[in-house]
Formats: structure tokens, sequence, C-alpha cells
């Protein structure tokens, strides 16, 4: 049992990976879902949310408190707390499916909550702050520069979001919103009718792809933190004797770094793929890479999300080489870092265009 978690009452757990009481950061996570995202009838349920803790479980937080850190619940335990009756019967099985999933981000919860029957059109949330929007600018830009350049031509430079080219085509000079919609319309073979629905739909898919860049360029250097600490625990004179300790590292260090690798190889794929796409571009060709990307978010996602949990973890609980002696980092290492990722698998890619 976590030191800290009382038998007696369920609602006390592990603090969590990041105390952060930010509506828009747990949106803009991995690893939080605002359950006032999903359609509960549980009042009390509604204003909570399911977080990834350190050792990978899908737990429901009920509070969260600078002070008193984090009030936790298994799905399991949940009838402890709330009440179910007729009316709200349908929430547990909800949440019992919802944690189980392997990433909480906005892209991958759309794809799951269309699987579970839930219209994502109705569930306003799931969608990454402005904030957010605004800070993947520089990762989306290598998506936005063939639309750019589709409109104003080869030698434009100028940085522009798909926010700045719709506000463009909405511009009160007719002309030139009419000369700029014609040639989008016409590299796409599109009637210009449909360039606002294709905007938003380029817009979305890519700021997916911009999003996990982010989230990968974050892990980094925790990664390469943590495997000099492994180094470190495999060079220990005592502890190298230990053959479950040393498996247990290899076994960490193997799987998240290769995750961790795979994850960069799918996102620089996908760069490549819409740059050829660029080349013979048409709204056939887009909604066929469209539909190849968002087959994979939900792999991706999961990947990702594994990889900064344990990554997080780790970084949080050792912040610096010299805080936690050896056997602190061993036991860290056997009783959370291994716990999870078995849902590591590796990423097939199939080329379905």
């Amino acid at each position: 049992m976590p030191a800290g978690q009382d038998a007696e009452d369920p609602t006390l757990g592990e603090v969590p990976l990041a105390l952060d009481l930010s509506e828009d950061s747990a949106k803009d996570s991995l690893h939080i879902l605002p359950l006032s995202s999903v359609p509960l009838v549980t009042g009390g349920l509604r204003d909570a949310r399911l977080i990834k803790n350190s050792r990978f479980e899908g737990v429901v937080e009920l509070f969260t408190d600078e002070q008193a850190g984090s009030g936790q619940v298994s799905p399991a335990d949940l009838p402890r707390v709330f009440h179910f009756d007729q009316e709200n019967r349908g929430d547990l099985p909800l949440i019992k499916n919802l944690a189980t999933l392997p990433s909480y981000d906005v892209y991958s919860m759309r794809v799951e909550l269309r699987r579970l029957g839930i219209d994502v059109e109705d569930v306003g949330d799931l969608r990454l702050s402005e904030d957010k929007v605004r800070a993947l600018d520089p990762h989306m830009s290598a998506f936005t520069r063939p639309l750019v350049r589709a409109v104003f031509g080869p030698e434009e430079d100028k940085q522009r979001s798909v926010k700045d080219l719709v506000g463009l085509f909405a511009a009160p000079e007719a002309k030139e919103a009419r000369s700029n919609l014609s040639k989008l319309a016409g590299q796409l073979r599109l009637d210009i009718t449909g360039i606002p629905k294709f905007l938003e739909d380029y817009g979305d898919v890519y700021l997916s792809l911009a999003y996990y860049q982010a989230c990968l360029d974050a892990s980094r250097p925790k990664l390469e933190r943590l495997l000099k600490a492994l180094a470190a625990l495999k060079a220990d004179r005592n502890l190298s004797k230990e053959r479950g300790l040393m498996a247990a590292c290899s076994q960490v260090e193997t799987k998240i770094a290769t995750t961790v690798a795979e994850v960069g190889d799918i996102l620089t794929m996908f760069r490549d793929r819409t740059t050829d796409m660029w080349e013979d571009m048409s709204q056939e060709s887009f909604q066929r890479m469209e539909n190849l990307i968002v087959d994979y978010q939900n792999k991706i996602g999961g990947a990702l999300c594994v990889t900064t949990v344990k990554l997080s973890a780790w970084d949080e609980q050792f912040p610096r080489p010299d805080i936690g002696g050896p056997i602190r980092r061993a036991d860290f290492l056997m009783s959370t870092m291994r716990s999870g990722l078995e849902r590591l698998e590796p990423i097939q890619y199939h080329d379905k265009a």
C-alpha cells in the first residue's frame, strides 16, 4: 500500500504526477481526463477527473489541493463513495471503461468515445486550450507551410497559421478573398464552398501531430536523465549483483527508450508523407492521409502517455542526481517504474495510402 493511503478511505491515494489545478492544463494533458468532458449523470463525478498515477493505474481524482494533495479512488471503489441507482447506474461502467484507456489526450479520447458510442460532437471540451494551440505554432509550421505556398506561391516564406488563412478568406476585400480561394480550390480540385471544411479538417488533424511532437520533445531530456540514473544503478558494486534489479533496469530502459524512438520515427514519417502529398494534392489524397493519421492517434497517444507518466514520475521523485540514494532508486524502479510498461507494444506502421 502506498505511503499515506488509508485502507478505510478509498479517496486517499498517492500524490499525482503534477499537482496542477488549471483546467486548461488538464485538458492539454496526456494523463488527465476532466470528467466534465464526459456525459455523466452523477453530479460529484462531473466535477472529478480521471488520471493515470505513477503506476499507470486509471483512478478517479475527487479533489486536488496544494496542501492536502490528491484524493483518489479506484473505479471499483466508487460505490463506496457515490450512490448509484436506476438513474445514474450507467456512469460506473463508463468510468471503468475509460479508466482502462491507454491515453486521455483529446485526440485519443475522440477515437475512444466514438468506439463507446458517445457522440464527440456534443463533447466540446475535447479540444486543446487556446494557449496550447498557440504554443504549438512552431510544430505546426511543417504542415502549414505547404498549405500557405499553395495559396501564395512557392516563394512565400511568411509564417501563417491555418487560422490566419481562414481569416484571409473571410477578408472584406472580395477580390483578394476570391483569388486566394480560387488558388487553393484549384490545387485541391475542390469547389470553393468546400474550402472552409477542408481547412478545419486540415488544421485539426495536423494539430494532433504537432501536439504529439511537443509531448515527445518534452520527454527527451527526462529520458536522458533516467538513462544516466539506470547506468549508475547498473554500475553500483552491490546492486549489480541483484539479478532481478538488473533485469528491471534493462526492461525499463529498453521499453521506454525504444518507444520514444519509435514515436519519433512515426511522426517524422507523417511529416515526410505530408510533403509528398502536396506534390500531387487532391481532396482524395488528403482524405487518405487524414484517415491514416486518425488511425494512429490512439497508438501514438497511448505510447506517449505511458512514457510521459513514467519519465515524469522518475523526474519528480528524483529531480537531481544527489536526491535519493541507490537503494531508494532501486525500490522505486521495482515498485513503480515497471508497472504499466506491458502497455508499450510496438507501433507497427501499415501504409494504407
